[in-house]
C-alpha cells in the first residue's frame, strides 16, 4: 500500500474520532440535561408516578455513563460485512452508539472482528445464522481520543500497519490495562457460552483469568439473550480482600455494569449470620506464626468432626466454645478467650456457624428493606427476611475456600440454572485447610466448561531468575524483557526498611508500587508513612494475590514469619506448601523492581523453612 493511501486512511480515520467523540459529548450533554428536567417534574408527582419518572431518569443517567466510557475510546474495530449485494459498516465498541452505527461487544455481530476478510457469518439472536462476505476490517487503538495504533486488511490487500506510536503501559493503581478489544477469539467465544452449569477459569497469576471472568458476566448482564435471567440484583461476586473489590469495583463499571453485589465471603457471612453490626473479621489470630499456625490447624480438626446434636443459637461464642473443646489445648482455651474479648471472628468460626445455621433453618436469609405501595398511593418501608438465591455466582481465587465453604454457597444458588463461575488455580493455595480437589465439594466440571489460560510474563527476567535460583520451577520463555538485578537488604528496623523504601521512590520512574509483608499488623508504621501517597500500596502477602505493581518491596523478612517449628507432623507439609506459595505470590508481584528487606535473606529462609 503507497504511502499517501495510508496517509489518508489515517487522516479520515482521525477525523471519524474526533466527529464521534463530539457527537457523544453532545448526546451526554442532552441527555443529563434531560435527567435533570425528569427528577425536578419528578418532585410535584404523586408518589407511584414520581417513582416511575426516578425509575426512567436513573435508566437515562445509566445511559450517560456508559457514553462517558466510551468517549475515551470511541471503538476498537470497523467491519464492512456485505450481505446479498448491500455493504453495512459496522463499528464495535464497549457500548452501542446506534445513531452512528456503534454497536457493543455483545452483539451476535460483534464476532465478526476476529475474522479474516472473506465469507464470514454470525449467529443472529433468533438463531438463524446470517452470512455474506467480511469485505474489509480495520483494528484501533484509541486512548483519551488519540490513536494509538491502527491497521487495515480486506479482500484485496493483506494486513498492514498504517500507523503505530510508541507506548507504554505502566500501571497507576490496580486497574489492569485488560479490556474487551484485546481478548481473542478464543476468550470470547468463552464468555458466550451456555449459562447452564459450572464453569471453571483456570490459569496463574497474570494469565487474565479475572479480566475474562468479569467480561462473561458482563455478557450475561447485557446480551438481550440473556439479560432477564441475570439481572442485577441475582448476581454474587465473591472476592477474597477489599483490594480486590476496589478492583472489580473499577473494571466492572468500565464494561456497563453496576450495582451488582462485590463482597468477601467474610462480610457475607456476617450479613447472614446478622452479626455485621458488632463484630469484625480477622484474616488469622496468634501472635506468632507457630501459634497461629496451630490455632488454625485445630480449628480444622473441629470442623471436619462437627457434632451432630447442636443446632444454631444466638449465643455463638457458646456455641463456638462447645465445638472446639475437645480439640484446644489449655493454650489455645485461653487464645481463643482473648478472641472472643476481641469480637474477632474468622473463617472457621464463619463457616461452623454458618453450617448449623443451614443446619437449623434449611436455608439462608437475608434481612431487606422495600417498600410496600397502599390503598392511597403512597409508599411504607418495610424490612423483611428473604431467601438467598443467585442465578449466577462468580468465586474468586477459589483456591482459597475452604471446601465446606463453597458447599454452602451451592446450595444459594438457582438450580434451574447452576449457574457458577470458579476462578483461580488449584496449584497456588495460599491457606490451610483449603480446597483440594473438586470431589470435596462434589463438583464436576466438563471439559468443555473448562478454561486454562497460560501466564502472560510481565515479571523481567531477572525476577525470574532469582525466583528460580530459590527453588521454584518457573519457565524463562525467550523475549522476556531485561530489568534490574533483584536486591536484598538486612536491615535491623522497620524505620531502616521505610528510609529505603522513601529512596526508592524517589529513583522511580514511576509506576504503582507495592509494599509487602507476611502479615498485616507488620504494615501499620509503612501505612502511615506512605498513606498519602496514591502510588504506594501496603498489602499481605495474600491481599497481593491477584493484583501486579511495577515495584515491589518485600519488608520484614524474618525466620519467624516462616516458621514451622513445633507443627504436628500431619499438618508439616500442609502448611510448608502454602508457606511456600504464599512466597512465591509475592515475589511474582513485581513486574520490574523487586526489592526484599528483613532480618535475613530470603535464600537463608527458603532453605531452612521449606
Amino acid at each position: 500500500m503507497q504511502e499517501k493511501l495510508k496517509k489518508t486512511i489515517l487522516d479520515q480515520s482521525r477525523k471519524h474520532i474526533a466527529d464521534i467523540r463530539q457527537k457523544i459529548d453532545d448526546t451526554i450533554k442532552r441527555r443529563e440535561a434531560k435527567t435533570a428536567v425528569m427528577k425536578k417534574s419528578a418532585i410535584s408527582m404523586l408518589p407511584g408516578d414520581a417513582m416511575a419518572q426516578y425509575k426512567i431518569a436513573a435508566n437515562n443517567q445509566e445511559q450517560v455513563e456508559n457514553l462517558k466510557q466510551l468517549y475515551p475510546s470511541p471503538y476498537f474495530t470497523r467491519c464492512e460485512f456485505e450481505i446479498n449485494g448491500e455493504k453495512k459498516i459496522m463499528y464495535f465498541a464497549k457500548f452501542s452508539f446506534s445513531d452512528e452505527k456503534i454497536y457493543s461487544w455483545i452483539t451476535p455481530a460483534s464476532t465478526l472482528r476476529f475474522e479474516n476478510p472473506g465469507p464470514a457469518s454470525y449467529a443472529r439472536p433468533d438463531g438463524k445464522v446470517q452470512s455474506g462476505v467480511l469485505l474489509s476490517k480495520n483494528q484501533y487503538m484509541i486512548v483519551d481520543g488519540k490513536l494509538l495504533f491502527l491497521s487495515t486488511e480486506s479482500t484485496e490487500h493483506r494486513r498492514e500497519l498504517i500507523y503505530q506510536e510508541h507506548f507504554t503501559r505502566q500501571k497507576s493503581g490496580f486497574i489492569l490495562p485488560e479490556v474487551v478489544e484485546q481478548m481473542e477469539k478464543a476468550q470470547d467465544q468463552v464468555v458466550r457460552a451456555p449459562y447452564r452449569g459450572p464453569f471453571l477459569i483456570s490459569g496463574p497469576a497474570g494469565s487474565g483469568k479475572t479480566t475474562l471472568a468479569l467480561h462473561r458476566v458482563a455478557y450475561l448482564m447485557q446480551s438481550p439473550e440473556t439479560a432477564e435471567l441475570f439481572p442485577t440484583n441475582s448476581i454474587l461476586v465473591l472476592v477474597q480482600d477489599i483490594g480486590t473489590k476496589e478492583y472489580f469495583s473499577h473494571l466492572l463499571p468500565e464494561l456497563g455494569i453496576r450495582g451488582v453485589e462485590i463482597i468477601t465471603f467474610a462480610e457475607w457471612a456476617l450479613t447472614i449470620l446478622d452479626l455485621s453490626n458488632n463484630y469484625h473479621v480477622i484474616v488469622r489470630y496468634g501472635t506468632n506464626e507457630q501459634e497461629r499456625n496451630l490455632y488454625e490447624y485445630s480449628k480444622i480438626i473441629a470442623l471436619k468432626q462437627l457434632p451432630n446434636d447442636t443446632n444454631f443459637n444466638k449465643n455463638i461464642w457458646g456455641l463456638l466454645q462447645k465445638i472446639y473443646k475437645n480439640v484446644f489445648n489449655k493454650a489455645q482455651q485461653e487464645l481463643f478467650v482473648q478472641q472472643k474479648n476481641e469480637l474477632a471472628l474468622d473463617r472457621f468460626d464463619l463457616t461452623i456457624l454458618l453450617k448449623y445455621y443451614f443446619k437449623t433453618y434449611g436455608q439462608f436469609t437475608i434481612r431487606k428493606d422495600y417498600y410496600e405501595e397502599l390503598a392511597s398511593g403512597s409508599y411504607r418501608k418495610k424490612n423483611n427476611a428473604f431467601q438467598v438465591e443467585y442465578n449466577l455466582t462468580i468465586i474468586d481465587e477459589f483456591q482459597n475456600y475452604l471446601p465446606e465453604q463453597l458447599a454452602l454457597l451451592k446450595t444459594c444458588l438457582n438450580h434451574r440454572l447452576e449457574s457458577i463461575v470458579y476462578v483461580g488455580d488449584l496449584a497456588q493455595q495460599t491457606q490451610l485447610g483449603t480446597v483440594r480437589d473438586w470431589d470435596s465439594i462434589g463438583e464436576k466440571i466438563e471439559s468443555n466448561r473448562l478454561v486454562t489460560l497460560q501466564k502472560v510474563y510481565r515479571n523481567t527476567k531477572q525476577i525470574l531468575n532469582f525466583i528460580r535460583e530459590l527453588g521454584y520451577a518457573v519457565q524463562i520463555p525467550q523475549g522476556v524483557k531485561e530489568g534490574r538485578l533483584v536486591m536484598e537488604y538486612v536491615f535491623e528496623s522497620k524505620q531502616e526498611e521505610i528510609a529505603k523504601i522513601n529512596k526508592i521512590l524517589l529513583d522511580s520512574s514511576g509506576g504503582a508500587i507495592g509494599i509487602l509483608a507476611k502479615d498485616r499488623e507488620y504494615l501499620d508504621e509503612f501505612k502511615r508513612e506512605f498513606g498519602e501517597n496514591p502510588n504506594v500500596h501496603c498489602l499481605n502477602m495474600l491481599e497481593a494475590q491477584g493484583v501486579e505493581f511495577e515495584t515491589v518491596c518485600l519488608v520484614g523478612i524474618d525466620k519467624s514469619s516462616f516458621g514451622v517449628d513445633g507443627l504436628p507432623q500431619a499438618a508439616l507439609e500442609e502448611i510448608k506448601k502454602v508457606q511456600r506459595d504464599l512466597l512465591y505470590v509475592a515475589l511474582t508481584r513485581a513486574m520490574s523492581e523487586l526489592h526484599i528487606m528483613g532480618k535475613t535473606r530470603l535464600k537463608d529462609i527458603y532453605d531452612s523453612s521449606f
